[in-house]
């Protein structure tokens, strides 16, 4: 997997990853961003997609249900999640962590 930073301020924006005979756009969590496409199209969906998704309303999956989020904070290896949710069950509950969350617990919305 490969970093892909901004150039101005170095800022994490997502890693691109040999797949197939092309390259696969991630997240900085490493969740899909786009199809599998030539390292040069890949890096375009990252510069262009990677932080904006994250400000986007999420899904993620507990005790069988979906349930709406938004990200507060995103690292390689965990997802914190805010429930943003009236159908959520725990109450008072500000921040879940999600670990190495992907499609199949964790959807943009």
């Amino acid at each position: 997997m490969r970093e892909i930073r901004r150039d101005d301020d170095g800022a994490l924006l997502g890693f691109i990853r040999p797949a197939g005979e092309g390259w696969e756009p991630l997240t900085v969590f490493g969740y899909p961003l786009g199809e599998t496409a030539p390292e040069e199209e890949a890096l375009e969906v990252v510069h262009r997609s990677g932080l904006e998704v994250l400000t986007r309303p999420w899904l993620f999956l507990e005790g069988g249900e979906w349930y709406r989020c938004v990200i507060v904070e995103a690292a390689i290896d965990a997802v914190r999640v805010r429930p943003n949710d009236f159908g959520y069950p725990r109450e008072n509950v500000l921040a879940v962590t999600l670990e190495r969350p992907g499609p199949e617990t964790f959807r943009p919305e």
